[in-house]
């Protein structure tokens, strides 16, 4: 999305720097610079962080001088976002004697935290945290009323409440919604508003589109990072030496053939990145990284008054079916003996309301992991998720105007993991460790996101060493500027204009697959069971001398994977309905990664997927009229990287633009 206060970004430090003129009225006009002058007081206390004032200024010059009313902030995950919208609020009630405020959410968890935000009887109200009403408006704090619209819940509370909270057609963080269903729902509001303000940590979708306010402020995760307002990124990932790949006939499991290959020709195979990191060894080893990251972060939480750990940090694992994630959920259970919440679109609410009420129990939650699938996503915010292990692959775009790579749902999944405990103790720094792998080739993603790489190599019983975290990067120059009244005033450079001056790179397009039904009728599934067993490097290979290897290590687990992993056979009925629900996740999921809208084009997805399952693994019969348990059998092993190929962006722009003639 482009920025677009660029060409007023002089205008609007000289309007600063000259104590806030405007054309209101006397009595309007001096509010307004009360307000601002509250909000820079020293005495403001807890203080605002300086691109949250920063917000508010670039709102209120872009609406009193500009006269602009679509406006949007691009502000990170757990930079206080919601501290915005309250600013906002305060200063339309102050100065405009405005008292009614409509807040569109996207769904029900971001409802639960604004609920708790603007709600007067909360203990986290935001005017009672925040001095947005100072001197004689404080009484405007008392007379705030919340209605939340809930289904099946009196609508008369609208009518008198001053906010009115609502989840409708998922719009509020302005990247949750396909954009021109967004727009067409503002504009239906348009004519009995004055003013809209979109917040959003992500504003771009891969689809390309984005909402039609215009964007006056970035503030991202590289600089959040260096304010110390989120937690500092750090990933971890194993250095791998070589990989020994056993092919196995699906039905009997006879091996077939077996190898062995450098890590750096792994690429030449053609294996799927998440068929890889689901795989019985790979799967465990990425687990044990995990702990030991998720032991170092308990060894780094300070203890409160009584002596106890102030939180218990989290693991947060991220899947990519719900197959793999019960898999994972029970391996983490059954073998790490990590205590586990599944949260999949199968899950009672129950298990999803415990979820929610994580953040309430900092201290005294009896979990240790939540394995998730696209469920715990924008407004789950969860501050003592320590460590994230990722199984699943994310993919990027292109931004149109800065050729930057971007990536929607990647962002927002580490995002999770960012939110600090205390963010206004910036002594203590927190970490979020994010266990990675490289066959996900995600370092576009940390480069993006400017995250610092663990120095050391990684094997699975490995303790991480504080030693080998890098000390934190310096940054140049992007930060937000605090601009207050001044006699002087110090110009920072034209940031825009040295940005404009870096040559762009070579463009790269993502390749849109057209005749996407030559590809399904085409693509190459495997057909054969593959286990894969990888052998880490790492500086224990100084002990090989002695007779020590990475491989007798692991052994050393005294795990009964044979055990734990022994797979009951399913009957053709319990085949089809799992099948069924998995085609189902697949159809959401895809146009969840391509532009964040499972919106009624999931029946086209749908159709489009069953009549390729038809074709390539049920011999033209329909999923449910099948009796052949070894088709059934086949079609389950291969779900995951049936989800895999219908992930990708590229295919469904080609069935979107293209569909299958009805």
């Amino acid at each position: 999305m482009k920025y677009a206060f660029k060409e007023h970004e002089k205008n609007y430090l000289e309007w600063c720097r000259n104590g806030y003129p405007t054309s209101l009225d006397q009595a309007k006009a001096t509010k307004l610079k009360e307000f601002l002058r509250n909000i820079d007081n020293p005495n403001f206390t807890p203080p605002l962080f300086k691109h949250q004032i920063e917000s508010l200024k670039r709102v209120i010059y872009c609406y009193e001088i500009l006269g602009k009313k679509d406006l949007l902030v691009e502000v990170v995950t757990g930079g206080g976002k919601s501290v915005i919208i309250g600013g906002v609020t305060a200063y339309f009630m102050t100065v405009h004697d405005i008292s009614k405020f409509l807040i569109l959410v996207p769904n029900t968890i971001v409802r639960a935290r604004l609920d708790d935000e603007f709600n007067p009887e909360s203990g986290t109200f935001v005017y009672s945290q925040f001095p947005f009403f100072y001197n004689g408006t404080q009484d405007l704090a008392k007379r705030i009323s919340l209605h939340m619209m809930e289904a099946g819940k009196d609508p008369v509370g609208i009518r008198s409440a001053n906010i009115i909270l609502g989840n409708i057609h998922q719009i509020y963080e302005a990247h949750n919604s396909k954009a021109e269903n967004y727009n067409e729902v503002l504009n239906k509001l348009k004519p009995q508003r004055i003013f809209r303000l979109d917040t959003t940590a992500t504003p771009d979708r891969l689809d390309g589109l984005h909402p039609d306010s215009e964007k006056i402020l970035e503030y991202g995760i590289r600089q959040a990072m260096h304010d110390r307002i989120i937690k500092r990124i750090i990933v971890c990932k194993p250095d791998i030496e070589k990989v020994k790949l056993t092919y196995k006939d699906i039905e009997t499991g006879q091996e077939l053939k077996a190898e062995e290959i450098p890590w750096e020709e792994i690429e030449n195979r053609k294996i799927r990145a998440t068929k890889y990191m689901v795989s019985e060894k790979p799967m465990r080893q990425q687990i044990a990284i995990a702990k030991q990251c998720l032991d170092f972060q308990k060894k780094t939480v300070p203890p409160d008054i009584d002596g106890k750990p102030k939180w218990k940090p989290l693991l947060f694992v991220v899947a990519i079916s719900i197959k793999d994630a019960k898999n994972i959920a029970k391996v983490l259970e059954n073998e790490f003996k990590l205590k586990t919440l599944l949260v999949t679109n199968e899950s009672e609410e129950s298990e999803k309301e415990e979820a929610m009420e994580l953040n309430r129990h900092l201290r005294d939650t009896e979990y240790d992991a939540v394995v998730s699938v696209l469920m715990l996503r924008e407004g789950w915010d969860v501050k003592n998720i320590s460590v994230i292990l990722l199984f699943r692959k994310f993919c990027y775009n292109y931004n149109q105007y800065t050729r930057e790579k971007y990536s929607v749902y990647g962002q927002q999944v580490i995002g999770r993991g960012l939110r600090r405990i205390n963010p206004q103790d910036l002594d203590h720094w927190e970490q979020c460790l994010v266990v990675d792998h490289p066959v996900l080739q995600h370092d576009w993603l940390w480069e993006m996101l400017d995250a610092d790489q663990y120095q050391g190599t990684l094997n699975p019983e490995d303790v991480i060493d504080i030693k080998k975290i890098p000390e934190p990067k310096p940054i140049d120059g992007g930060e937000v500027e605090q601009t207050v009244p001044t006699e002087k005033a110090i110009f920072s450079p034209d940031i825009g204009e040295i940005i404009d001056n870096i040559p762009n790179p070579p463009e790269e397009q993502v390749k849109v697959i057209h005749e996407w039904q030559e590809y399904l009728d085409n693509y190459q599934y495997q057909t054969e069971q593959l286990d894969i067993e990888q052998t880490i490097r790492d500086i224990k290979q100084i002990n090989l001398a002695s007779g020590f290897n990475v491989q007798e290590q692991l052994e050393g687990f005294k795990i009964d994977i044979q055990a734990i992993n022994k797979v009951e056979e399913l009957t053709m009925e319990e085949l089809k309905t799992v099948i069924s629900q998995e085609l189902l996740h697949i159809c959401r999921n895809s146009l969840m990664e391509y532009d964040r809208n499972p919106d009624k084009r999931q029946d086209l997805i749908f159709k489009v997927l069953t009549n390729h399952i038809v074709k390539r693994f049920l011999l033209g019969h329909q999923l449910l009229e099948s009796e052949d348990h070894t088709a059934l059998k086949k079609l389950w092993f291969s779900i995951t990287e049936i989800g895999d190929v219908f992930i990708d962006p590229a295919l469904m722009e080609g069935i979107l633009t293209h569909p299958p003639e009805s």
